[in-house]
């Protein structure tokens, strides 16, 4: 066999087919761990019941925070309310829509008490860079930020969140289809969304694309007569 490997192409494609099997070394570890990692059932028997007086009489819409569930977006509906049992002022998530679009509903339309297991807890704010950006006057979120969510509704104070565990998430198209799924949101430690399998995909995409960079490069150079295949 003869090889005279030409040496940009090389050099170029020994960085990318690093970066590739990287990538798809890193996704794989994505999947292994989201395998393994029994902290989202430890959290999850942490729950208790909560039952929530929804301020009906304050002004306006539902604040309405982009998300995800079971692989697709969503918009998770938020509004004022004072726990039961002790009268604390929380903002408490109610139910979520499905797709890309928020459906506005009033916090007059909403039922007076919402009874659930779930948590409540100070959240720090979950918007980055790359979320789009926020719409106060559509009361639509990219992020959860309490203390612009406090300064939005006119609270005094800004609010502990109240997640359930398990949210009624409405189709946008005809709200009358609900669904039960898990929150991702609810317990302390976010969960991401994507389910493991997702990632593995992810890996294997990377790991195909990095094969087929080898196969291009074998390729290449046997058709320049740079790789040639010798008989004994």
């Amino acid at each position: 066999m003869t090889f005279r490997p030409m040496p940009i192409l090389t050099a170029l494609s020994t960085i990318s087919l690093i970066i590739l099997i990287t990538l798809g070394n890193w996704q794989y570890a994505r999947y292994a761990d989201k395998m393994a990692n029994p902290t989202v059932i430890e959290q999850a028997q942490e729950r208790t019941e909560i039952s929530v007086t929804i301020d009906r009489a304050h002004p306006g819409n539902v604040q309405q925070v982009y998300g995800f569930a079971d692989s697709e977006p969503i918009w998770r509906r938020y509004a004022p309310g004072t726990i039961q049992t002790s009268g604390e002022t929380i903002l408490v998530m109610v139910e979520a829509t499905g797709g890309a679009t928020p459906v506005p509903i009033a916090i007059s339309d909403l039922p007076e008490t919402v009874t659930f297991e779930g948590f409540i807890a100070e959240r720090a704010a979950s918007s980055s860079r790359f979320s789009g950006r926020d719409d106060p006057a559509n009361d639509t979120w990219y992020g959860l930020d309490p203390i612009a969510l406090k300064d939005h509704l006119g609270l005094d104070e800004t609010p502990k969140i109240a997640e359930p565990v398990l949210m009624s998430v409405r189709n946008a198209a005809d709200t009358s289809q609900v669904r039960e799924t898990f929150n991702p949101y609810a317990l302390a430690k976010p969960v991401d969304p994507l389910p493991p399998e997702r990632h593995f995909g992810y890996a294997l995409t990377w790991w195909g694309m990095a094969l087929g960079l080898i196969g291009v490069y074998v390729a290449l150079h046997h058709s320049r007569g740079r790789l040639r295949f010798k008989k004994a």
